[in-house]
């Protein structure tokens, strides 16, 4: 889902049989609820259940056409500050009217020729650079003026451009660091002559640093880590860095640090996450040796020592089906690689030295579809784990049905009690529908034979990262996530509709190819795509992992369905019928 409603519209009806016994329509709003605050859009979303279904509804004067079990949705045109919603049912005996107010943001105003200030400059706060790198400026004030920055302790004004169209007013500038600068904690005067001549100047609030030092700056993961591609949370992901790794630390930004990747690339990790280590300390360097492949029978293990702990990267591919392994600050020396018996995941191993700072390995596969890998170490030694395809047997308990014997999977129902994720026009809740289609996937896999593990229960509160590791330490194949979707205020839910299927992992894409095909067939609900998404629950490499939007819970015409267990049955059905179609017919 991409939208959470507060818990004050949750209030199940039940007691609208009185209101229907007492002769007045039955008439209650979901969404918005009291005293919502909603962003400067034009128009948005409102939804809720009238009794009898046939009762004239209008809202702010609008008429309505309810579904036929009194569910509705309509979009309604906004004005800012505080707004006023009536709702009214009339069945041609008596009305009930239900009023509520919401709190509508206003558009941003244009800035004004006569603007006095200075606004959102940046950067801000402590900023570590070495020479050679690009300092980026910027601010926002009057539009149509001419704005220089400098910074503090002498040097030249720097000219900046003004950004045009809808982002006039913000100016940019940019520096380039070079080796003879001597910044000292240097903060950054903004300048501004508007179009009427007067100036204006103000300063950033920053510390910019020019990082000098005899030997290099080492830092070691407190514990594992995302690498991203900037100095924000919300940019994309870069690596996965496992506790203990050690960087060269190159910059600095807020409450980022910037580390090498290699010899050209970088990543930013957060600050609290890492350990400075004494001045001195050396980057960490390996030399890899010889490499074992052994198995267990359901997994295959890649084993390289090492002297010291390394990023990895793993890029995986499906035709063919190969596993390439990047160990950055490793040198290549390795003479034999002994490979286990023809019962291995691996049928081949090559290496490469791509530069001074990375070495690589490409696995070729037996298996033409991925079950999952995991990267782990065992004191210096990089293990990688390959995790073997399922084997189905007939299952004795019901040795009609086509049988998932052998299969474990973990179905896990999004949301919980308190984060319960989007409300449909009857009051049902993201979370409980999710758990009741869980259980009748649960229900269908287990006659079929396969295991499940239930990881949400609907009692208790979990993290999207506790669910995975659950997942994971139950040695589940295959992990399913169910959802229903919405929309945020301003968009029109029927215009963007259906269901829809998540992955990440080239190894989880056939699983979602075939789940998307077979449930849009057997449900008839829109199909809103097959795409790859940067999920939290997608993301676990250790198996197959597949996200369903089954539906919108937010149209009455789909809430019913979603809730009905016929819907239900049909999932279950699509799902036990693929995992049986990709294990049985996965490698052929």
């Amino acid at each position: 889902m991409r939208k959470t409603f507060s818990a004050v519209s949750l209030f199940i009806a039940a007691s609208f049989l009185v209101s229907l016994a007492a002769a007045e329509p039955f008439l209650r709003l979901v969404q918005p609820y009291e005293n919502a605050a909603i962003p400067a859009v034009k128009q948005s979303f409102v939804f809720g259940s009238v009794l009898p279904a046939t009762a004239t509804l209008t809202i702010n004067g609008l008429p309505v056409k309810p579904y036929t079990n009194g569910g509705f949705l309509a979009m309604i045109p906004l004005e800012a500050g505080r707004f006023k919603i009536e709702a009214i049912a009339d069945d041609g005996i008596s009305s009930t009217t239900v009023i509520r107010y919401i709190n509508v943001a206003a558009d941003a105003a244009p800035m004004a020729d006569d603007f006095k200030d200075i606004l959102t400059a940046s950067p801000k706060g402590r900023q570590v650079v070495r020479p050679g790198d690009t300092i980026e400026l910027a601010f926002q004030g009057a539009p149509g003026g001419t704005a220089k920055f400098k910074f503090s302790g002498g040097g030249p004004d720097i000219p900046m451009e003004e950004q045009s169209g809808r982002a006039a007013g913000v100016y940019r500038g940019y520096y380039l660091v070079k080796p003879g600068d001597k910044f000292d904690k240097a903060d950054v005067t903004f300048m501004l002559k508007r179009k009427d001549g007067k100036k204006l100047s103000q300063k950033a609030g920053t510390e910019i640093i020019v990082q000098r030092r005899e030997t290099p700056r080492i830092v070691e993961l407190k514990e594992d880590a995302i690498l991203l591609t900037g100095p924000d949370s919300d940019l994309g992901y870069n690596l996965f860095a496992l506790s203990g790794v050690r960087f060269e630390v190159t910059g600095e930004s807020g409450d980022f640090v910037r580390i090498a990747v290699g010899a050209t690339n970088e990543g930013w990790v957060k600050r609290s996450a890492l350990i400075d280590l004494p001045s001195g300390t050396p980057l960490p360097r390996s030399i890899s040796r010889n490499i074992r492949v052994w198995t267990n029978g359901t997994s295959t293990f890649v084993e390289i020592p090492l002297q010291h702990r390394h990023l990895h990267r793993i890029e995986q591919t499906l035709e063919p089906h190969v596993l390439r392994l990047t160990l950055y600050g490793v040198t290549a020396d390795t003479d034999r690689i002994r490979y286990a018996s023809d019962e291995s995941a691996v049928r081949e191993i090559t290496w490469f030295q791509t530069d001074p700072e990375s070495f690589t390995l490409d696995i070729r596969m037996r298996q033409k579809l991925g079950w999952g890998y995991d990267v782990r170490y065992e004191n210096n030694s990089l293990i990688l784990e390959i995790r073997h395809k399922p084997q189905i047997v007939s299952n004795p308990a019901n040795p009609k049905v086509p049988s998932l014997h052998g299969l474990k999977v973990a179905v896990d129902a999004g949301h919980s009690v308190q984060s319960f994720g989007t409300i449909g026009p009857w009051g049902n809740t993201e979370a409980s529908v999710n758990l009741a289609a869980a259980k009748m996937v649960k229900a269908e896999l287990e006659r079929r034979g396969a295991e499940v593990v239930m990881i949400q229960d609907g009692t208790r509160e979990l993290t999207l990262s506790d669910r995975v590791v659950a997942a994971w330490k139950a040695k589940a194949q295959f992990y399913l996530s169910l959802h229903c979707d919405a929309v945020s205020e301003g968009t029109d839910p029927r215009e963007n509709e259906g269901y829809s299927v998540h992955y990440f992992h080239p190894q989880s894409q056939p699983f979602a190819a075939v789940l998307h095909k077979a449930y849009g067939a057997a449900t008839g609900i829109k199909d809103a795509g097959l795409w790859r998404s940067n999920l939290a629950v997608c993301r676990t490499p250790t198996m197959p992992s597949v996200l369903l939007e089954m539906g919108f819970l937010v149209l009455p015409e789909q809430e019913e369905l979603l809730l009905s267990s016929k819907n239900q049955k049909r999932l279950a059905d699509v799902v036990a019928a693929a995992l049986r179609d990709l294990v049985i017919k996965g490698d052929e």
